[in-house]
């Protein structure tokens, strides 16, 4: 249940769902595998797995709900080499030359003919709604990703208004400045993991990773035209992270202090592990935004 990313959209407007009404709408868009001429589909499932009945799970009035992806895994190389093949035995048996709409349709036969015995994928993707925070988090770190379960829920529900986060100032430009003066806001501390780029079309990057960043390597980097457009932090010794320019936050790692809270609940099955790691996540995680969030 720990989230390894965390893509940010802000609710416009006010979450009028409860859990209980917010399952009772999405069960008209259940996850259903591909029919054999499908390409990919796309469903919601229950977040606490298949021994569970409900599509949401409510923390704290924190709102869990997860999407299921699948998709028909066909090789373009696949498709190319049987084109290729067809193509070769046209123009040899009719002795002429095969059009370039006539190749379109060809390959378009060869994905039908194909599609039905091709295997399938299918991947979870897991978000929370915070409705008094107005943040939606989803576990990704794929811009598509985290569109696609949106336009499902838009989809699902009827109207889903959310935007990208914004900020006073550009994380890029504070986040610079804290590694110019060498100094984070606390509870925040530098962690070992940062990349600087240049502007302009043409911008060159330097990235450090596993490495002290408050040194004259990096600050003579920095200092040589270019802005942090990515920053590792620490907050409150609990969650490891890096922040982008783009105000979205990867490589999340939460630290042994949180994990010794999760030892300590002693769950005693598989859900009840998973709905305290949530209520752990989704605690400290809506501290970390807001303090990050005052600091930009």
């Amino acid at each position: 249940m720990w989230f390894k990313n965390l893509y940010l959209f802000k609710l416009e407007s006010e979450f009028s769902f409860s859990a209980e009404s917010l399952h009772d709408a999405l069960q008209q868009r259940p996850f259903k595998g591909c029919s054999a001429t499908q390409r990919e589909s796309f469903g919601w499932v229950p977040p606490l797995g298949r021994d569970s009945d409900s599509l949401t799970h409510a923390t704290n009035g924190y709102i869990l709900i997860t999407m299921a992806r699948q998709e028909r895994l066909l090789p373009a190389s696949v498709v190319r080499e049987e084109m290729e093949q067809r193509v070769a035995d046209i123009e040899l048996q009719e002795d002429r030359k095969v059009s370039g709409r006539e190749k379109k349709d060809i390959r378009e036969a060869i994905e039908f003919e194909f599609l039905p015995r091709a295997f399938t994928r299918t991947q979870k993707l897991d978000a929370w709604i915070d409705p008094n925070g107005r943040w939606v988090v989803i576990n990704t770190s794929s811009a598509k990703r985290a569109e696609e379960l949106a336009t499902l829920f838009r989809k699902t529900v009827g109207s889903f208004p959310v935007a990208l986060p914004e900020t006073r100032n550009p994380p890029a430009a504070s986040m610079t400045r804290w590694l110019k003066q060498s100094s984070v806001p606390a509870p925040f501390e530098f962690g070992q993991d940062c990349e600087l780029r240049s502007e302009g079309e043409e911008s060159g990057v330097a990235a450090f990773r596993k490495h002290e960043l408050l040194t004259d390597e990096v600050l003579a980097t920095l200092n040589n035209g270019k802005y942090v457009s990515k920053l590792g932090m620490i907050w409150d010794g609990k969650i490891q992270f890096v922040l982008t320019e783009d105000l979205q936050i990867s490589r999340l790692r939460f630290l042994d202090v949180l994990e010794e809270q999760m030892q300590d609940e002693d769950p005693q099955s598989h859900a009840e592990r998973l709905d305290i790691e949530f209520a752990l996540m989704t605690g400290e995680v809506s501290h970390l935004l807001k303090q990050l969030m005052s600091h930009l």
